[in-house]
């Protein structure tokens, strides 16, 4: 099995870091007066969102009262973060944040979210709660041999391009993924390259996530590059789940290309990435895709619209010794994507799409957008829920979704959100008894931000 050499990775930050305090200590020689920055600025946001949930919630689907948590829940979901960063040189820039995340009123709670539970390999990824947990605490050093070189080490949000493929997750009120990683970025005006090796932590409540082993360690590398009609986004990453004394160990290659277009007149975003590689003895091959297109009006309203089928392969037979059931490497996989109902992810789906958006206000925006959601394979599961077809049944129209979404930028610190979701169920759920109806959610939030330079 071929995995990377940790020593050898270790060794080569200490070089990159001895090169940077190497030239710091140069530069502290050399810096007038002027050119210390001195800048201790502190931040604070409050999130607050109302979730209301009617015939489903994240661990079920259905109004079946027996099934885990209530299927209509009312959550008040609460996430702060706060903190410091402090750059006493333009080239340097020091960062500590913590946040904490709480859930109200939810008849789920953090055990409802363990992973693997009753084995050697078990931990949590609670949903709701995270209590006093580090949420970015990096040294960031700019100019690293070269001026478009920087290197940054330690607690720190990746998210790239759309999302999909190394993404936070910040919709959900515990955050997806936050990596302790060494991460190297190459910037030339708006291109970019960048590369880093880390780890993912886990999230359990009430233990403070860089004491715990990991989820996964990995390696990403995105890059983007600006021409006159496009921008082109080439990735790569490699995942390694950590939890596998008793559960397949999981050594996975991921590559491809994002390219798009966003400004007014014909659009696109399409994407398509490979997965290839191993989970214990069973060889994974498998692909997703996104292709997009439509227009945007040069008008006061901002009027765009959009056509769209995303596309994530599902297995065929799960009794041979390959599995094609696609799965995003570090992407969000929940939020805008795969629809508000948030019952869907990027693995064995078919989804075609259809979108509205356009601005009344300036700062007012409202959004409608059509799924149509399907099993890619029928004989795989409805990865979200682990739904499967019952005997002989072959159904994979999962349902039709309807989202509605308003957005309201009410100052500068202010941020308001409404969104309705409504699910009409398909055959695959009404026909292999999973449930008999439909599904809606709304969610209200509102987000309050501020920040201020401590040093005037």
């Amino acid at each position: 099995m071929k995995v990377f050499n940790i020593t050898r990775i270790k060794k080569i930050l200490c070089v990159i870091l001895v090169t940077s305090n190497l030239s710091a200590i140069e530069l502290s020689n050399t810096k007038t007066e002027d050119s210390v920055n001195d800048n201790l600025e502190f931040s604070f946001k409050y999130r607050g969102r109302i979730d209301s949930y009617n015939g489903i919630n994240k661990k079920a689907y259905g109004n079946d009262q027996s099934l885990i948590g209530d299927p209509d829940d009312n959550i008040y979901l609460q996430q702060i973060v706060s903190g410091f960063k402090y750059i006493p040189y333009p080239d340097y820039e020091f960062k500590i944040h913590m946040y904490d995340s709480r859930g109200y009123n939810s008849s789920l709670k953090p055990n409802d979210f363990i992973i693997n539970q009753g084995t050697p390999d078990e931990y949590m990824m609670s949903y709701y709660d995270d209590h006093l947990e580090l949420f970015e605490a990096y040294a960031k050093k700019r100019g690293v041999l070269i001026k478009e070189l920087t290197f940054t080490l330690g607690r720190q949000q990746l998210g790239y391009g759309d999302k999909r493929i190394f993404g936070p997750g910040n919709w959900g009120n515990t955050i997806g993924w936050l990596w302790d990683a060494a991460h190297l970025s190459y910037k030339n005006d708006n291109d970019f390259f960048d590369i880093w090796y880390g780890q993912v932590r886990v999230k359990e409540t009430d233990d403070f996530s860089i004491l715990k082993k990991h989820r996964f360690q990995g390696v990403g590398l995105y890059s983007h590059f600006e021409y006159k009609y496009t921008n082109i986004e080439p990735f790569f990453a490699w995942r390694n789940n950590l939890h596998h004394i008793v559960k397949d160990e999981e050594n996975i290659y991921y590559y491809g290309l994002r390219s798009f277009k966003k400004t007014p007149g014909l659009i696109y975003d399409a994407t398509f990435a490979k997965e290839h590689g191993k989970k214990g003895s069973i060889d994974i091959r498998a692909y997703g895709y996104v292709l997009k297109a439509g227009y945007m009006f040069d008008n006061n309203y901002k009027t765009k619209i959009s056509f769209g089928r995303v596309y994530a392969s599902g297995d065929k037979d799960s009794n041979d010794n390959t599995s094609q059931t696609f799965s995003t490497p570090f992407g969000a996989t929940d939020g805008e994507h795969y629809g508000r109902l948030d019952a869907m992810a990027w693995s064995n789906m078919k989804d075609l799409q259809a979108s509205i958006s356009l601005y009344p206000l300036k700062d007012f925006s409202t959004e409608f957008i059509y799924h149509h959601f399907n099993l890619a394979n029928a004989n795989d599961s409805w990865t979200y829920y682990k739904y499967k077809n019952i005997g002989l049944n072959s159904y994979t129209h999962i349902g039709d979704e309807y989202d509605f979404v308003l957005k309201y930028k009410v100052d500068k610190s202010l941020d308001i959100l409404a969104i309705g979701s409504y699910l009409k169920a398909g055959d695959f759920i009404i026909k292999n008894n999973i449930a008999n109806n439909n599904a809606s959610k709304m969610f209200f939030q509102f987000t309050y931000k501020f920040n201020t330079n401590m040093s005037k």
